[in-house]
């Protein structure tokens, strides 16, 4: 055999083997084909559905109603936190206002000694307007003067210091106050201390 029937025999040999390959080997292109042809089938396929037993179904029914009444309960806890933290700010404006109050009421009370000692007018007045003035900034804090004279003795806002034998003032009734008493917003900051007729 020559060498160029030889070469012809070795590329025929190398053409069968290709070939063989080819046909073991399938194309890329018909493997991604294959895939999608798969996921094409999985989408049309029904969904499964899932079978729960009524005893499955009770149970998860009773994790839901569970978590659904404790985020109620975390709720209402945060709606009573908040609540009662508006309330505590309240109460500590309020202390801190009667304990100013606590400071200022000696000196109301000594404008009623003022105004009974000093003789000259001008300076009376003088005395009354001072007092006046303070009078109406208390009252824009929610502080009022309790009024007492001629008025039935009530515990709740009255101190009985004294009680006075009088035929002018009927029994039970205040005769005279010794020192004023403030409310501050409905609640008693200072009795008066009274004078009440037996």
């Amino acid at each position: 055999m020559t060498k160029k029937e030889e070469n012809l025999e070795d590329e025929e040999k190398i053409k069968q083997e290709k070939t063989k390959e080819e046909t073991l080997t399938p194309d890329k292109n018909d493997e991604n084909k294959k895939t999608s042809e798969k996921t094409d089938e999985k989408e049309n396929e029904p969904k499964s559905i899932v079978t729960l037993s009524q005893e499955d179904y009770d149970g998860i029914k009773k994790q839901m109603a569970k978590v659904i009444n404790d985020y109620k309960d975390l709720e209402r806890d945060l709606e009573n936190f908040r609540k009662r933290s508006r309330e505590e700010v309240e109460s500590a404006k309020s202390q801190g206002v009667i304990k100013a109050l606590e400071s200022i009421f000696p000196a109301l009370d000594s404008f009623k000694k003022a105004k009974s000692i000093i003789k000259d007018e001008k300076s009376l007045e003088g005395v009354r307007l001072i007092e006046k003035s303070l009078m109406e900034a208390l009252k824009k804090l929610g502080v009022k003067k309790i009024e007492c004279v001629g008025k039935k003795f009530d515990p709740n806002l009255h101190n009985a210091v004294l009680s006075l034998d009088t035929k002018d003032v009927k029994s039970g009734y205040v005769v005279e106050e010794i020192e004023a008493g403030y409310e501050m917003e409905g609640k008693v900051v200072r009795f008066s201390q009274v004078v009440v007729a037996k």
